[in-house]
């Protein structure tokens, strides 16, 4: 009986103990207010001691509960205010995190889009169609230069060479497309990887909220999310651009094959997305470094705002970028005017 008696004290106690580290957090082993205690001398320097400072009392108040192992904050559970910023914190710290995790993903590797059995499965079929459409294009377009040339002879042999350069062009493409696409993912993997490297990843986001915790006060929160959701957005461009170079490297072969067709020719404006996608994917990563490298600054003094506005301004720089390359690159039309008068110099020149 006694043996038995102790067994369910023990059990007791047992159940007690683990309902005191659920029930009371302040029970468990994690230590809070050292992240304020390693930044206490930095609080307290004599520029931060004015009565605009000692107003922050409050935030000083929530930093000594804030844990940097486990970057929460501890609140008591009649703290209304602390709770809200702690969520605030919390979401603004699990973007952070999920940016963290992948950053290094943006990179396109060559295996990625040409070796991948789902986009070779439509690659090969829209492959063996673009053939089809060649062989019905350079008929079209044969036919239709003998009759409109038929009254200008001179012009017929003229229009003629164009149309077979462009044939060969056609020709080189399809049958080295494989290389070519090889090619110019395994110089832009080259790029993004050095871009990438210049990001300190290891305590990227301990980092990060350390020094914006020593930047605004009670704003810093607020900042913290913000720059998550701006991240995180930022994330679903650089995967939107990998979709979008998956699509053009399927369609390749049938916007090559109509070059030759000057009524439908979407070869130029295919080549021109290609290259577009990854010199955005590129400004972007270049922006999104610069502004990680800011936040990796520590401020000044206490209230020095002036790496968080920078940092968060190349962020929205790097969101918008794809926005301003756009409206450069598509609404000149310089392109077109640069072919259109290539062919015209070729032309005069051939007649003289």
């Amino acid at each position: 009986m006694g043996g038995e008696s102790l067994t369910k004290f023990v059990r007791v106690l047992i159940v007690v103990f683990l309902l005191s580290l659920v029930i009371f957090p302040t029970a468990s082993l994690a230590k809070t207010g050292d992240f304020y205690e390693k930044n206490k001398m930095f609080f307290e320097e004599p520029e931060n001691s004015d009565d605009e400072n000692k107003s922050m009392s409050a935030y000083i108040e929530i930093l000594k509960n804030y844990d940097q192992d486990s970057q929460t904050i501890e609140c008591g559970k009649f703290q209304v205010t602390c709770h809200i910023y702690k969520f605030i914190f919390e979401t603004g710290v699990s973007a952070l995190e999920f940016i963290k995790e992948i950053m290094k993903k943006t990179i396109i590797s060559p295996t990625d889009i040409i070796q991948n059995p789902l986009y070779e499965r439509y690659q090969d079929g829209l492959f063996t169609l673009s053939k089809t459409v060649l062989a019905i294009f350079i008929v079209f377009s044969m036919t239709k230069i003998m009759s409109l040339r038929m009254a200008d002879a001179d012009d017929g042999p003229i229009v003629m060479n164009e149309k077979l350069v462009s044939i060969f062009v056609i020709c080189v493409f399809l049958f080295l497309y494989e290389s070519i696409i090889h090619w110019i993912l395994n110089f832009q993997e080259k790029l993004m990887s050095e871009i990438i490297d210049t990001i300190q990843t290891k305590d990227m986001v301990l980092n990060m909220i350390s020094n914006i915790l020593l930047s605004p006060g009670v704003f810093a929160f607020i900042a913290v999310l913000v720059i998550g959701i701006i991240l995180v957005v930022l994330a679903l461009q650089f995967f939107y651009r990998i979709a979008l170079v998956a699509i053009l490297y399927i369609i390749g072969p049938i916007a090559i094959v109509t070059k030759v067709n000057d009524t439908f020719n979407f070869f130029d404006f295919w080549l021109k997305q290609f290259i577009s996608a990854f010199l955005t994917l590129a400004l972007q990563l270049i922006a999104t470094a610069i502004g990680l490298q800011r936040f990796f600054e520590r401020p000044q003094y206490f209230g020095d705002t002036t790496n968080l506005f920078i940092g968060t301004a190349f962020f929205i720089l790097a969101v918008t970028l794809p926005s301003l390359l756009g409206q450069w690159g598509l609404s000149t039309g310089s392109a077109r005017s640069v072919m259109s008068g290539a062919k015209t110099i070729a032309r005069v020149a051939m007649r003289r």
